[in-house]
């Protein structure tokens, strides 16, 4: 599904199952914390946590942030692709 936006790019929403829901994936987004300096005596310094989470929206127009492994795509991108075994100089073939 590809949508227009306002700024007259064009955006393609991924259909995916998320949390076991029908849901249209919108992008990859990183997230930080800071992380305090431990209060022991020799504990660490602090710093800041990353991770990624995707941004998801569900039927009901709800986003939600989760964790890549919580989603999967149904569209198949990989028959778009050629895979080739560089080693044996094979391709692969299903």
């Amino acid at each position: 599904m590809i949508i227009k936006r306002h700024d007259n790019d064009f955006m393609t929403l991924r259909p995916c199952i998320a949390d076991g829901e029908k849901a249209l994936f919108h992008r990859w987004a990183e997230v930080s914390q800071i992380v305090p300096p431990s209060p022991m005596v020799g504990g660490h310094l602090g710093g800041v946590a990353k991770d990624i989470v995707a941004l998801v929206e569900f039927e009901d127009g709800t986003i939600r942030e989760l964790s890549p492994n919580r989603i999967r795509f149904l569209d198949n991108y990989f028959k778009d692709y050629s895979f080739y075994d560089a080693y044996t100089e094979n391709a692969f073939h299903d």
